[in-house]
């Protein structure tokens, strides 16, 4: 529906502009008088009452809803009820204020018929207008929401994933060395509550990679020496956000598929920075046993399926993922806009 005040403010314009004419053309043809000036002066209050009743009408029978055809129908129809209120408003004017000229331009049935149509099209143009801008702004919503849902199913996964590598690692610790393992139990336990916690779907990449420092911590404890990670991380990056968890997840995945599948264990290597084109890129490399499958970017597991999937849901088209593995080397890209088009609130 219109709102009220835009309403009579465009009432307002319309039937001002309307008496406006009116005496302007009576002006141009030399027959402008007093009277003629205040009959165009009334005929516009007029109209304006008479269009305003026609409003409550269309109104209180929600014509706004019915559909194009019908409607078209049933206005072009009830359009004449008002024309004749509003025809014979305007002869009584002429009587009343005798006058004997007549103005010929609007004095017709006909051209009273117009008149108030054109004010139907207008109007119902602008309910359509806005109509459609309401559905848009509802599909986008409904868009988010459903983008919304995808994301919290894809964490409600990962989470899950996580917890349970970390306490794989910190279960063979408690007969062995009970204090590292209260250790590691604080360490996911921070872990946890900056996860669990954190609401916003984006993160400072710098934030991220404590998380990973941390989560390597835990693995360290079951890998030692097999374990090496090295990063080289463009500092002017460091502030730029990135989907939350995303790193902790690929890194996992490096270990899991990669280094514990080697005996003398291996390295990861994490690099990130800013390319020319204004793209924030991360580089994970790991060793990895060269016997495995080599996976493809359409044969996925979930830690990889779960990334492409996020970066979609929050960047769209603006981000990248690939993957390869070839030569004992395994190697995660993404690419992710430094400016994103949206950004998801519920993760």
């Amino acid at each position: 529906m219109l709102k009220l005040s835009k309403y009579f403010l465009f009432q307002a314009f319309g039937w001002s502009a309307f008496a406006l004419f009116n005496i302007y053309v009576a002006y141009i043809l030399q027959e402008l008088t007093f009277k003629i000036f205040l009959t165009d002066i009334l005929l516009s209050l007029m109209g304006f009452g008479i269009s305003h009743l026609y409003r409550n009408y269309l109104k209180k029978h929600q014509w706004i809803v019915l559909e194009t055809e019908q409607l078209i129908k049933k206005a072009l129809l009830a359009t004449i009820i008002p024309t004749i209120v509003y025809y014979v408003g305007y002869h009584l004017l002429i009587l009343i204020l005798a006058i004997r000229t007549q103005d010929e331009y609007f004095s017709s049935f006909i051209a009273t018929y117009l008149l108030l149509a054109s004010w139907n099209l207008i109007y119902f143009a602008w309910h359509f207008i806005e109509k459609n801008k309401r559905i848009q702004i509802d599909t986008l919503k409904m868009e988010s929401s459903l983008k919304d849902l995808e994301i919290i199913t894809i964490r409600a996964n990962l989470q899950p994933h996580f917890i349970f590598n970390s306490l794989n690692s910190i279960r063979a610790l408690i007969d062995e060395n009970p204090e590292l393992a209260r250790n590691a139990i604080t360490k996911i336990s921070n872990i946890l509550r900056n996860t669990i916690t954190k609401q916003d779907p984006t993160d400072s990449l710098e934030n991220e990679l404590a998380l990973v420092e941390d989560y390597l911590a835990l693995e360290k404890i079951r890998f030692e020496e097999r374990l090496d990670f090295k990063k080289e991380v463009d500092v002017t990056a460091l502030s730029i956000p990135i989907p939350t968890m995303m790193l902790q997840t690929l890194i996992e995945n490096a270990i899991k598929h990669g280094i514990s599948s080697l005996e003398a264990g291996g390295n990861i290597f994490l690099s990130a920075k800013i390319t020319p084109s204004k793209q924030l890129e991360i580089q994970i490399t790991n060793d990895t046993d060269s016997k495995q499958e080599i996976k493809k970017e359409n044969n996925l597991g979930f830690g990889l399926n779960s990334t492409k999937q996020r970066l979609k849901l929050i960047y769209g088209d603006k981000a990248g993922f690939s993957f390869e593995s070839n030569n004992n080397k395994a190697k995660s890209l993404i690419s992710i806009p430094l400016l994103p088009d949206t950004t998801n609130k519920n993760i």
